[in-house]
């Protein structure tokens, strides 16, 4: 079995323990962004991320190639409530 079939099971087996008005409106958002247009403008595997600047946690800023001259740089980024 693929890494993508793996990961399809479990994507299953996960919502089916979602109560179904939150797992509608998780599918209802899903769906918006795919139509929205987002899915064909986003970075691709491999591409190069162009350079940005962001405030940091610490009151400060953080820019993308700055950190890289430092050395690598691992991106996480949250959507919604947390």
């Amino acid at each position: 079995m693929s890494l993508n079939e793996q990961l399809e099971q479990m994507r299953q087996a996960s919502w089916g323990r979602w109560p179904k008005e939150k797992l509608d409106i998780v599918l209802k958002a899903k769906d918006d962004l795919a139509r929205s247009g987002i899915v064909e403008r986003m970075l691709k595997a491999g591409a190069k991320a162009p350079d940005f600047e962001l405030g940091s946690t610490r009151g400060g800023t953080f820019r993308l190639y700055e950190q890289l001259r430092r050395g690598p740089v691992v991106l996480a980024f949250y959507r919604g409530h947390w």
